[in-house]
């Protein structure tokens, strides 16, 4: 077959800046994104062809139909979310209740711990780099806790963490599974299900899902979130300041970031930390216009959106 150029599609999309040139040749404005954008997948630079179906389908409002209900558990499960971040429980936990699930937040492992006396829960999702108590010396209290209703229930480690060593740490100390942030629906989907056919392995009785519960889709415009991120990211930046300008210790608070970025699909931010991060990690100070100059990139992406 003889081959066509593509055909110019003209309008408005927010997509990542990288992107903006490639959307630009068809006729594309490109505006910056928001989270949980569809054009955030990183792949997309590297496969013009897809890029160019999945702006067609955006701009001309026909979109694919692999969608939620395609993901859709068959069970309702008791999940617990465990995770120090603001951002990270809102947008997961939103994502998890999308798919159907019945949701409980831990902002900590003391949290986590206390809820595990009181209610039994099929699936815990736990970040592993967290203050004071960490993932993994919470989930042993919790296999040790005498008055634990289910200390054999199954854990997912979360973690903006790629390291094998991490891994390896996780699964020697009781962890079943472990999911690099960021987190998407599908990988939430698949877990689900794996918790699932261990309850029912262990004969514990689950709920039956009930599709009119499930939001359709996870709102790219939701201002109150939008909000609540814009902020919580503004807090933790100060934070990440404050330590610099005491000379205080700034990895986890770098770590924090680097995850609550990568969660909300702002890739380009997440290369910016790292780099930070390798470098703090090297011993080398950080200047405090980096800081400012990463707090300005994020105030032109929420520009719309305001600090409550």
């Amino acid at each position: 077959q003889e081959y066509q150029p593509p055909q110019p599609i003209k309008g408005t999309l927010s997509a990542p800046f990288c992107l903006h040139r490639q959307l630009a040749c068809w006729g594309i404005r490109g505006e910056p994104p928001h989270q949980q954008n569809a054009l955030l997948n990183a792949e997309l630079l590297y496969f013009p062809g897809k890029l160019y179906d999945l702006a067609q389908q955006l701009i001309l409002c026909t979109p694919n139909i692999p969608v939620i209900n395609n993901l859709l558990p068959p069970w309702q499960l008791q999940i617990l979310l465990v995770d120090d971040a603001d951002i990270n429980r809102d947008i997961i936990g939103k994502m998890l209740v999308s798919l159907g699930q019945h949701v409980t937040i831990a902002a900590s492992s003391n949290e986590a711990l206390t809820l595990s006396q009181q209610q039994r829960f099929d699936l815990v999702l736990i970040d592993i780099r967290m203050p004071e108590i960490d993932g993994i010396e919470c989930v042993q209290l919790w296999h040790d806790e005498p008055n634990n209703l289910d200390p054999d229930c199954m854990f997912v480690a979360l973690s903006a963490s790629v390291a094998t060593e991490d891994i390896h740490r996780c699964k020697k100390n009781g962890i079943h599974h472990y999911i690099t942030k960021p987190v998407t629906l599908a990988t939430l989907a698949r877990y689900i299900s794996i918790a699932a056919e261990y309850q029912l392995l262990r004969n514990i009785e689950l709920q039956e899902q009930d599709p009119s519960r499930c939001s359709a889709l996870l709102a790219t415009d939701d201002m109150v979130i939008n909000s609540k991120i814009f902020q919580s990211l503004d807090l933790l930046l100060a934070d990440i300041e404050n330590a610099v300008s005491a000379g205080k210790k700034i990895d986890q608070l770098i770590h924090t970031l680097k995850g609550c970025l990568g969660q909300i699909g702002q890739t380009e931010l997440v290369c910016y930390v790292i780099d930070i991060e390798n470098r703090v990690k090297m011993g080398k100070i950080i200047a405090l216009e980096e800081l400012t100059d990463l707090r300005q990139k994020i105030r032109i992406i929420f520009k719309n959106y305001t600090i409550t």
